[in-house]
């Protein structure tokens, strides 16, 4: 679409305020099996939300049509959409930020890499997993390959364009001994094309191993380390609740606490949208500059997450953690937990005799965002001596999240960036409840 023939069609419709962010992904894959390609497809969308300001009100349209011929019919049901708001807010669109740290994350070498490119790494995947243990009945092996491109431009001026790609190379294997099957999966991203395979081997076929003879646990309390996989899903819960939209809406344990100890001291939390990696990010939804902050240091909740609306209710700066498309919410991007000292190993040192939780599932069903409490199902081993021991038999774990994480032994030093664009290590907790 012709972005300038878009703004000046509508200031010609009397909009006051006119704004448009285009989003264009494409996304190509290949997976095998039992030596033969299962897959391989390519998709490529589009989407834009148009925005503006009539009469004193907002209207948004949704369309995947990017045709110039679409241009106004979408400025006409911006018109027809914002008669019928009926918020007595006054509406934002952006101006603009200060200043940005430009910088796209889109590489052109990986850009190069095709489907096909990757068959190589993925039979090779294979044939090492099926050589490594007998037990090994099948493989499964994929490779994907993303790209985004996402432009904000008004009617103010404003300019603003993020491109990023990277890709994933996922496996699963599965183990049988006896009438016994186990399966375990691994998983490496980033924008390079790049692999460790005997290392990523090694992993996938080590955890697979370890999950048979499995004994069961006694329901009790123990000490523990969850895993760095398992506990990012917990931080995701947890950090929901400095969202401004959440306090404001008196549905966070966090409303009024700014600047108070609201967790362990042991837990550090900072957002870094402008690191380095697939995820990064130099604008919000609104178009606000983003920024590095920290939002739990040692413990004290330093600050809440504000898109403009929310900062505006709050008399203070949106903090660039506007998130949505037409509905703009509050999220984030790139939260990283401080890492600790102690390797894992050190860790199960520390705590002895306990347990070691590597999967957690369940989370939207089984945790309750508001209280903190939780019941989910999970997979783990003892810790024994000081060191991992027998797989443990399909276990519950259960508890309040906002104790849990009041109850910090200690943090490791194993960070791992995951795919929900969190970065932790595994953490040592002194009271998880588990039940047979």
């Amino acid at each position: 679409m012709n972005i300038n023939k878009f703004l000046s069609k509508a200031k010609e419709a009397n909009l006051e305020v006119a704004e448009i962010k285009i989003s264009k992904s494409t996304s190509s894959s290949i997976s095998i099996f039992r030596g033969q390609i299962e897959s391989n497809e390519f998709s490529s969308t589009s989407s834009l939300v148009a925005r503006g300001i009539y009469n004193g009100k907002l209207g948004a349209v949704i369309s995947e049509n990017l045709d110039d011929s679409s241009i106004d019919s979408i400025i006409s049901d911006i018109k027809t959409n914002a008669t019928l708001i009926e918020k007595e807010e006054e509406p934002i669109i952006f101006k603009g930020s200060e200043k940005y740290k430009k910088k796209n994350m889109f590489n052109k070498e990986l850009d190069k890499i095709t489907t096909k490119d990757a068959l190589p790494i993925l039979y090779e995947i294979e044939r090492k997993t099926k050589e490594k243990d007998p037990r090994v009945t099948d493989v499964e092996a994929s490779f994907s390959m993303e790209e985004s491109e996402f432009t904000h431009v008004n009617s103010y001026g404003l300019n603003l364009k993020n491109h990023s790609n990277y890709c994933v190379i996922y496996a699963s294997v599965y183990m049988k001994d006896g009438d016994v099957v186990k399966d375990n999966m691994n998983i490496v991203f980033g924008n390079e094309f790049k692999i460790d395979i005997d290392t990523f081997v090694e992993k996938l076929i080590e955890e697979c191993k370890q999950k048979f003879n499995p004994v069961s646990i006694s329901t009790n309390t123990y000490k523990g380390v969850i895993d760095r996989d398992a506990v990012s899903s917990l931080i995701d819960a947890l950090i929901s609740n400095t969202s401004s939209e959440q306090t404001q809406r008196h549905s966070s344990v966090f409303e009024g606490k700014e600047g108070q100890k609201v967790l362990s001291s042991k837990l550090t939390i900072d957002e870094v949208p402008l690191k380095n990696n697939v995820f990064r990010t130099y604008f919000d939804s609104e178009g606000v500059a983003t920024f590095n902050k920290t939002i739990i240091r040692k413990g004290v909740l330093e600050t809440l997450l504000y898109n403009l609306e929310t900062a505006k209710k709050a008399n203070k700066e949106s903090t660039g953690n506007g998130q949505g498309s037409s509905s703009i919410g509050v999220g984030y991007t790139n939260l990283t937990v401080k890492k600790g000292k102690l390797s894992k190993e050190q860790l199960f040192e520390k705590i002895q005799n306990g347990v070691y939780i590597t999967s957690i599932q369940g989370l939207h069903a089984g945790l309750n965002p508001r209280s903190g409490d939780f019941s989910l199902q999970a997979e783990g081993f003892l810790i024994k001596d000081g060191k991992i021991d027998n797989f443990l038999t399909l276990f519950t774990v259960g508890g309040n999240l906002f104790k849990l994480f009041n109850d910090i032994i200690a943090v490791a030093n194993d960070s791992k960036l995951m795919l929900s664009s969190i970065e932790t290590p595994s953490i040592a907790f002194k009271n998880i409840k588990i039940s047979a």
